[in-house]
């Protein structure tokens, strides 16, 4: 008898459903007014749910990973003496299905047909949820029933707001949206022009990361499908459903490049790339779910496992990182911790272990851009401390290339002291002789050779002086001459350019004066020279051309040899550094190199090089 009894009380509740006044909507609970069944096998319409007496009363809008379609029942009463404006939206933006049957009276009034798998042309008014417009008058009741498909994930309630407030809130959705949205689009392009800068590829994967993490936001909060952009609508839900994947791609290569995985942390770059592969396989798992067999999405929750797990093994290597005190390894800590918290409770959240509360749906964003910040902040760090490396050094090589040059400009001097030194060699040999044998014609042999000697010293004193001023480094800059700067040089290597039988060609104006340092353009022509030397072979049309102008404020200095131009390719590697085309395995092949250092960063300029049909042509702007 008393199972009879709350059998009746069971089936009056269900056919005599509770109404909801639209009149009071403060503090309204929504969720004990709608009824639901599971419609597994497809088989019930409107008016079946309209009349079936065995529906369930719904306990959670977010019911989480389930199989549909769904169909729901909503009776509405206006008890109020003036019309009312409501607007009814599901919670859950990107629900692919929705169809919505107004009835009153039993009799159907309207019907819509909502989803993100619908065209925006099919809705009342476009929005990031799907929504119906409802206007009751005094004493009006009616019934919404629903019926509802997605995949695999379901919210299957509905709230309800005034009209007015409805588009206020949904309006401020949308800007807060723009505002995200104008944040990555900024963010990335400053990372564009790191990137440009600094040739870091780190940053082009934090550019992949921001926008792959954005592009999931605004697929999963509606707003793509709300800006009716002409994007193809299964092309929208994928971009929701992959775009975690991508993201974790990206986040998996800034560790492994960041790190440096590769060489310093072998073991870890292996579950690095194991990592990548799962994703990769997730989102051809996802696109033939969604394009060819939708059964398959009952196995999507491995991309909630995959995620998880991948972002618990940053967060672990962000703490081994730590320990290792790896540059910018502790706003990588701090970054992988918070993603990991939110992103796991987020998961618990649509997957309905614990209340999806608005707040876990928004916490994502500002999430990312914390993240995005400290991602940022630790490339910021890591890469200073690089540029600081790399200028020490630039300077190291700067010295070690000043003294390679001052070393072969030693070579040359001692090889012209030979001459002059053999010459005062004889004349002392041959003074000391006559000294000890025959005296009285010492003081005319004396007179003869006091001028040969006196010749062979001041030679030697010349290229003495001419080394000093090659060595000299000057911290300032100063005016001098070009021509006698070029010319200190050439008779450095005199002896070298007459074995090689070279002529050198001048277009330079004597009374060119200079403003910069002298020793660095005194650099600069010894490796050019000395290069062109040791490419010439033992002919007499050996030739060097140095054309110096001066046009608008800028000296434009082309030097060019025919000594049979350079072999390399691409031409523009010469200039790296230990890129040699001599044959000399005792050639640093650094030389070039620190020529162009030294033109772009000492003398504000730049160099190229071509080859012409005879040799090599360089042209340096300063």
């Amino acid at each position: 008898m008393i199972k009879v009894i709350f059998f009746l009380l069971f089936l009056s509740s269900n056919l005599f459903p509770n109404s909801l006044d639209v009149s009071n909507l403060n503090g309204v609970n929504v969720t004990n007014n709608i009824y639901f069944i599971n419609d597994k096998n497809n088989i019930y319409s409107y008016k079946d749910i309209d009349s079936k007496a065995d529906l369930e009363t719904l306990k959670i809008m977010h019911i989480g990973a389930a199989k549909g379609p769904f169909w729901t029942k909503l009776t509405l009463v206006n008890n109020s003496d003036k019309i009312e404006n409501i607007t009814l939206y599901n919670p859950l933006s990107g629900m692919n299905k929705i169809d919505v049957y107004i009835l009153k009276n039993n009799y159907l009034l309207n019907t819509f047909y909502l989803g993100d798998l619908r065209g925006q042309d099919k809705r009342e008014s476009l929005s990031s949820y799907s929504n119906v417009n409802l206007t009751l008058n005094p004493k009006d009741e009616i019934t919404i029933i629903s019926k509802i498909e997605n995949f695999y994930v379901y919210n299957i309630g509905w709230n309800i707001l005034k009209t007015s407030e409805y588009f206020k809130m949904d309006s401020s959705k949308t800007y807060f949206a723009g505002l995200l949205g104008g944040i990555i689009l900024l963010f990335c392009i400053y990372n564009i022009i790191n990137f440009i800068l600094y040739k870091n590829k780190s940053y082009l994967i934090i550019c992949g990361i921001a926008f792959s993490l954005g592009a999931y936001q605004y697929g999963f909060h509606g707003i793509i499908y709300f800006l009716d952009i002409n994007i193809n609508l299964e092309l929208i839900t994928a971009i929701t459903w992959n775009a975690p994947s991508f993201g974790g791609i990206f986040l998996l290569l800034f560790v492994y490049y960041f790190f440096e995985q590769k060489s310093k942390y072998k073991k870890a770059s292996y579950a690095t790339i194991f990592f990548i592969i799962c994703y990769i396989v997730l989102i051809i798992f996802t696109i033939y779910a969604q394009f060819f067999n939708e059964d398959y999405f009952e196995y999507t929750q491995f991309i909630t496992v995959v995620i998880l797990v991948s972002t618990l093994y940053l967060f672990l290597f962000g703490l081994y990182a730590l320990l290792k005190k790896e540059i910018g390894s502790v706003y990588y800590f701090i970054r992988e911790g918070t993603l990991f918290l939110i992103i796991f409770l987020h998961t618990l959240g649509l997957f309905n272990f614990i209340p999806y509360e608005n707040i876990l749906k928004f916490s994502i964003p500002f999430a990312y851009m914390i993240d995005l910040l400290l991602l940022v902040i630790a490339l910021y760090l890591k890469n200073k401390k690089e540029q600081e490396i790399l200028k020490k050094s630039q300077l190291m090589l700067m010295e070690q290339s000043r003294f390679n040059s001052i070393g072969q400009a030693i070579g040359h001097i001692s090889h012209q002291w030979k001459t002059p030194l053999t010459s005062v060699g004889t004349s002392l040999t041959l003074l000391e002789v006559i000294y000890n044998h025959d005296s009285k014609k010492l003081i005319s042999t004396f007179e003869k050779h006091l001028p040969l000697m006196t010749k062979s010293i001041n030679l030697m004193k010349k290229s003495i002086d001419e080394f000093s001023n090659f060595y000299q480094t000057k911290l300032e800059k100063e005016d001098f001459l070009l021509l006698e700067t070029i010319s200190n040089i050439i008779e450095i290597l005199s002896s070298k350019i007459i074995l090689r039988k070279v002529n050198i060609e001048y277009k330079i104006e004597e009374n060119l004066k200079v403003h910069s340092y002298e020793h660095i353009i005194s650099n600069i022509f010894l490796v050019l020279i000395n290069n062109s030397l040791d490419a010439f072979k033992a002919e007499n049309n050996n030739c060097i051309k140095i054309c110096v102008k001066n046009i608008n404020q800028k000296l434009v200095i082309t030097y060019e040899d025919n000594a049979g131009g350079i072999t390399i390719k691409p031409i523009e590697a010469v200039f790296d550094y230990f890129v040699s085309s001599k044959q000399d395995s005792k050639s640093s092949g650094i030389g070039l190199a620190v020529v162009k250092l030294l033109i772009n960063e000492k003398l504000n300029g730049t160099i190229s090089v071509k080859n012409t049909d005879k040799g090599a042509l360089f042209k340096i702007i300063i």
